[in-house]
Parts: C-alpha cells; sequence; structure tokens
C-alpha cells in the first residue's frame, strides 16, 4: 500500500487524512464504550434473567413464575448441553455480560430496538421500558 500510496499523490492525502481522523476519534471512541459499558450494566440489573419466554418468536407470555430468574428454560435439568437449555431465551438478551452488550449496542444501533423493547415490556412487571 505504501508503494501505491508514493506513486499516486491524491490516494497519499487520503491515506493521510484517514488516519489523521481516526486519531481524532479516539477520544469519542473511549467515551462511546465507556458510555456502552454503564448501560450494560445497568440494563443487566433490571432485566438480567427475565427474558424468558415460552416462544420467543411470538408475543407468547413469560415462562411460569415459578422459573422466573432462573438462568435456563424450566425442566431442562437432565444431562443435556447447554446450549439446548435455551429455548426459552431470545437472543438479544440481559443475562450474561456478553450478549447484554451486544443488545445495548443493538439498541443503540437502532437494528430492530422496538422487538427488545416489547420483550422488555413483556417481561417487567413494572413499567421499566423509558430505559430504551
Amino acid at each position: 500500500l505504501n508503494k501505491l500510496a508514493s506513486k499516486w499523490n491524491k490516494l497519499k492525502i487520503l491515506l493521510k487524512a484517514t488516519v489523521f481522523t481516526a486519531k481524532s476519534m479516539i477520544s469519542w471512541v473511549v467515551l462511546f464504550l465507556l458510555f456502552l459499558f454503564i448501560c450494560t450494566l445497568f440494563m443487566m440489573q433490571i432485566f438480567a434473567t427475565s427474558f424468558h419466554f415460552e416462544d420467543t418468536d411470538d408475543l407468547a407470555p413469560l415462562v411460569d413464575a415459578k422459573y422466573q430468574g432462573e438462568v435456563w428454560c424450566p425442566e431442562t435439568e437432565d444431562a443435556r448441553s447447554w446450549h439446548f437449555r435455551q429455548e426459552c431465551i431470545p437472543r438479544a438478551n440481559f443475562d450474561t455480560f456478553v450478549w447484554a452488550f451486544i443488545t445495548v449496542f443493538q439498541v443503540m444501533t437502532g437494528e430492530n430496538w422496538n422487538t427488545i423493547m416489547y420483550a422488555g415490556m413483556r417481561a417487567s412487571e413494572r413499567w421499566d421500558t423509558p430505559s430504551f
């Protein structure tokens, strides 16, 4: 890339501008990641282990109240792998830090955020949706 940039003057100018822009955005990226981290911890406190539904793709009700707060889906205490014990949990959830981080990032980018908001409305007995 360096040989190509040395031959093309305009490409050299464009690459320098790109590097300068990336250097100037470092503080913004750090602040954004800090904000994302704080929001992730906040949403985990509110919605951890509460996105457990009878059917994750439908407007199905929550699983039985006696199973709320459980890490896995109800009646999966057998020898199945943990991959098969998450049938009642949607992909966008706040159970672990990694999934909560991804879910908060999904809400911040606006990608299908309304599905997560409606799942939060179904999962909470109080109105926690202003957090979205």
